[in-house]
């Protein structure tokens, strides 16, 4: 059974994209962590960063065994000191970052390439040798179409190109709104 997005109000996510920046600040000045808003329900969520326009770093899970409040948290700290690919953010960065928070929805198997909607659409291949992730936004800031979004999916796991025709292979399509302080 399908999990329900988790959604918030405007106020809502105002406040959540200002408690990771102090989770973040407050993690750099070995401070308690903050206590952040009162979230309701369970989910799976990336955390992204952005500095001066590039990607400075993303992580997320899809869990929704858990708070959706403890996820954010868990994944803010990822992104910004746990991300394979980058350096942990400084303090001097962090009123730099943008930072965008997706909330997922629960993965479902992709029956067909075409059913693929740029923009709307995230993928989650799962394989025996790797998995790999890309966000809805991936495939519009790379003007990506549904079997390119798809080709890359697989070499973000570490695949070739085909690894999503394996019979062993699960190609999964996802919804993941986003909202970035870019917002507010």
């Amino acid at each position: 059974m399908a999990k329900e997005l988790v959604e918030f109000s405007q106020e809502e996510k105002k406040s959540i994209l200002e408690w990771c920046r102090e989770i973040i600040r407050s993690s750099l000045e070995n401070k308690p962590e903050p206590e952040g808003p009162d979230l309701k329900g369970n989910g799976g969520v990336f955390v992204t960063l952005n500095k001066g326009g590039k990607l400075r770093g993303c992580i997320g899970v899809f869990d929704w065994s858990k708070p959706v409040k403890d996820t954010i948290s868990r994944m803010a700290k990822a992104a910004a000191f746990s991300d394979h690919r980058f350096e942990p953010v400084t303090l001097p960065e962090v009123d730099e970052l943008e930072i965008v928070v997706s909330v997922l929805s629960e993965p479902e198997k992709l029956d067909s390439i075409d059913d693929i909607v740029i923009g709307r659409d995230g993928l989650y291949l799962i394989h025996p040798r790797g998995r790999g992730v890309l966000l809805p936004v991936v495939a519009v800031e790379q003007g990506f179409t549904p079997h390119e979004f798809v080709l890359c999916t697989c070499r973000k796991a570490g695949l070739s190109y085909s690894a999503y025709l394996d019979p062993e292979a699960q190609l999964m399509v996802f919804r993941a709104p986003a909202f970035s302080t870019g917002d507010f």
